[in-house]
């Protein structure tokens, strides 16, 4: 109303002038009132535009406001961690570049120390912020703790296993790469390749022996049968023994749980006769030719990321690969985790997800589930 009074104003001033002006004052009288026009003109467009913008960016902040965020929950003060937690970051960080946008949830960061109560308040911290969605947290500790702590009412996708102290949650899922669920994938592999009688072979350390214990309740679950078990303690003077050791036992198929290391002892005196398996701790990366020629043969399984390092796509997350396959895995552990988060935030269900960690879907108990894809070492394919 006041640029309305204004202009009013102006005119009728312009117009008395115009009565008064003589017929030579006429084309400096035009020029006048044009301007005094073009300057109402101007003062009301400045408050329209003030207007607009004012309006335009209190939608902004409205829009933000219930947009939410995906929160990345890590250790990243804890130094023991550092490695896991930098290439999960990338990771997350990646897929978010590639898959984000439009409505997408945008990402912030939580770091924590390895503490359990620290992870707790950073979980609440960024749920009353307004988290969507969680990613995390990284340790079985830390996932059973905020668990038996903290009533999750938002999706929260833990980067380890539950195991049988785990208090069960609707949004809690479990999405990582233990060595546990791969060696129960093994065993249901050899299961439909058709093998009857196995043996597992393992070694002594802590990471064999789960190794092994999980390949022997999957199993006895798909087949009802008993595995033989042989444990070698020292690799390299206890491989001499071991071909009398099998030529005792009527198996089809060897199972190793173990690492590279150990198993590049044992191979050479197990022949051809049997099919040989066991998990992608045989392939720690970049294996010089003759290490790959003990290994020549071992039937494994692994992610498509290390599978098929040249598939169509995988160029857009702009990665130097490294020389470590576990670095490797923990960075397309942290794209498929910003993946799924950004599937469950949205209320989507996990029903088949093509990931860089293999086919994806959600089994029982809210544990995500990889359909992973079958190398052999040695093989001039690129299964290396």
């Amino acid at each position: 109303m006041h640029v309305k009074n204004l202009l009013g104003s102006q005119i009728k001033t312009v117009d008395a002038a115009a009565t008064l002006a003589k017929a030579a004052a006429i084309k400096s009288f035009d020029a006048a009132r044009f301007v005094a026009r073009l300057a109402g003109m101007s003062a009301l467009l400045y408050v329209s535009l003030g207007v607009t913008a004012t309006v335009a960016h209190a939608e902004e902040e409205v829009t933000a406001a219930k947009t939410g965020y995906i929160a990345l929950l890590l250790p990243g003060h804890a130094k023991a961690f550092k490695p896991a937690v930098d290439q999960i970051r990338a990771g997350v960080l990646a897929a978010e570049r590639v898959h984000g946008g439009g409505d997408s949830p945008p990402l912030r960061m939580f770091d924590t120390s390895d503490k359990e109560e620290d992870v707790q308040a950073q979980y609440q911290k960024a749920v009353d912020g307004g988290a969507v969605a969680v990613i995390g947290p990284l340790t079985k500790s830390a996932l059973n703790f905020l668990a038996d702590s903290t009533d999750l009412t938002v999706p929260v996708i833990a980067l380890n296993g539950f195991d049988a102290t785990t208090l069960p949650q609707g949004k809690l899922y479990s999405f990582g790469l233990g060595v546990e669920a791969d060696a129960a994938a093994t065993a249901q592999l050899m299961k439909l390749d058709g093998l009857q009688q196995v043996v597992v072979l393992q070694t002594g350390d802590s990471i064999a022996q789960r190794l092994a214990q999980s390949f022997v309740a999957a199993w006895r679950g798909h087949t009802g049968g008993e595995p033989v078990m042989i444990t070698i303690a020292n690799p390299r003077r206890d491989a001499v023994q071991l071909k009398a050791q099998l030529a005792e036992v009527s198996a089809d198929a060897v199972f190793l749980a173990m690492d590279a290391k150990a198993a590049r002892a044992i191979r050479p005196f197990l022949g051809n006769e049997r099919a040989i398996y066991a998990t992608s701790q045989i392939n720690p990366g970049r294996l010089p030719a003759t290490t790959l020629i003990d290994l020549a043969g071992i039937k494994y399984l692994d992610m498509p990321w290390l599978a098929n390092p040249t598939q169509e796509g995988y160029e857009l997350y702009d990665r130097v690969r490294s020389s470590s396959n576990d670095l490797e895995r923990l960075f397309a552990l942290g794209l498929d985790a910003w993946r799924i988060a950004a599937i469950l935030s949205a209320g989507g269900q996990l029903e088949r997800l093509d990931g860089v960690t293999g086919i994806l879907s959600l089994g029982t108990d809210n544990i995500v589930q990889r359909d992973m894809q079958l190398r052999t070492m040695g093989q001039p394919d690129g299964s290396r």
